[in-house]
């Protein structure tokens, strides 16, 4: 493996956590670490830790960051203090460009840099200057910053535009995303097929797109569906047909207190706006580790009889939640509302009768 694979290993390990994670769990977990660590010889071990230190100040010099929390901190078994370390995601991407004066209301929630109108031809031109210079580094920097003014400024026409998805799409969906974007930013409803997991059937809705969002590994639209007159959240590669619509009808107002940022740190159980429904639900041990690692839920009870514990969640979908339970099998039950147990008992009945 080359110095690079390892470094993009750990910062994906590191970016898939939402809570701090000590340097035993990376070396023990990320490749080419791993692979030394486990061989739980002493010298061999101290030779892995040098070399995630040399990681580190190597990936400092580029400008990623990974550095002990120094404000808090974890304890492991004995009650000691251990180095922990969390890389969020909005210091680590680069920020969003947009153009000073112009209503565009970008999609992504992320810090943004204001630049002015005039400075944009001046940018766009120096950049590909410096991009045209060969055998030099200064050359693939520039090409890199064209890239990025393409994909954030797409009006300039600087190249081709590049985009990457955390799943493989149907090829329609990358025109889908274009729409959608283009919506969000000109106010203005769109049409399309969309299938409704629930009801386990496609429907045509008309939709007022406010905003997109990437959580959990998927692209979702959040806007008001004028078929319920409601706010609701759309996953993307369940859209098919999507079009603009056109003529009076077309355009709508986001309202004032509208934040796409509301909707990032919810589960996929709290992606509406329905009444939630508390819902308490026992998990076992390990599952029940990762479930507090990740923040998903309210302790109420920490410790079970198989050293599991005992959440609440405010569910909003119950389908959403369902699914989410039912790949955790034994490990769950859900001890609270009745309908919800039913939903589970029913799904796992539907998914066993499948397999039979």
């Amino acid at each position: 493996m080359t110095k690079t694979e390892r470094w993009l290993n750990l910062l994906a390990f590191l970016l898939d956590h939402h809570y701090p994670v000590t340097r035993e769990e990376i070396l023990s977990q990320v490749d080419d670490y791993k692979a030394e660590w486990l061989k739980a010889d002493a010298k061999t071990r101290e030779s892995v830790r040098r070399k995630f230190e040399r990681d580190k100040k190597d990936l400092k010099a580029l400008g990623v960051v990974i550095e002990p929390l120094k404000n808090r901190v974890m304890a492991d078994h004995a009650g000691q203090e251990v180095e922990a370390y969390l890389l969020k995601a909005r210091d680590f991407y680069l920020p969003y460009l947009e153009v000073r004066g112009r209503s565009r209301a970008h999609p992504f929630h992320l810090n943004t840099v204001t630049l002015d109108a005039g400075d944009l031809p001046i940018l766009r031109r120096a950049a590909e200057r410096v991009a045209a210079l060969r055998d030099t580094p200064l050359g693939v920097a520039a090409a890199s910053a064209l890239r990025k003014l393409s994909f954030d400024l797409p009006e300039l026409g600087v190249g081709e535009e590049e985009r990457a998805f955390p799943h493989a799409l149907r090829p329609e969906v990358d025109q889908q995303f274009a729409l959608l974007r283009q919506a969000v930013e000109e106010r203005r409803a769109v049409r399309c097929s969309y299938y409704a997991i629930g009801r386990d059937a496609e429907e045509e809705r008309v939709i007022e797109p406010y905003g997109l969002m990437l959580s959990w590994g998927h692209w979702y639209c959040v806007g008001r569906s004028r078929e319920r007159n409601a706010m609701r959240v759309f996953r993307l590669d369940r859209m098919k047909h999507v079009a603009l619509v056109d003529g009076e009808k077309a355009g709508f107002r986001v309202p004032a207190a509208f934040r796409i940022g509301a909707y990032l740190d919810r589960a996929p159980w709290e992606l509406s706006d329905e009444k939630p429904v508390t819902a308490r639900v026992r998990i076992a041990f390990p599952q029940s580790r990762w479930v507090i690692g990740e923040r998903l839920g309210k302790v109420v009870k920490a410790v079970t009889g198989d050293a599991g514990s005992e959440f609440e969640f405010q569910v909003r979908s119950t389908d959403a939640f369902v699914r989410w339970l039912l790949p955790l099998g034994r490990q769950v039950e859900v001890l609270s509302p009745p309908a919800i147990k039913r939903q589970l008992d029913d799904a796992r009945a539907r998914l066993r009768a499948l397999y039979r």
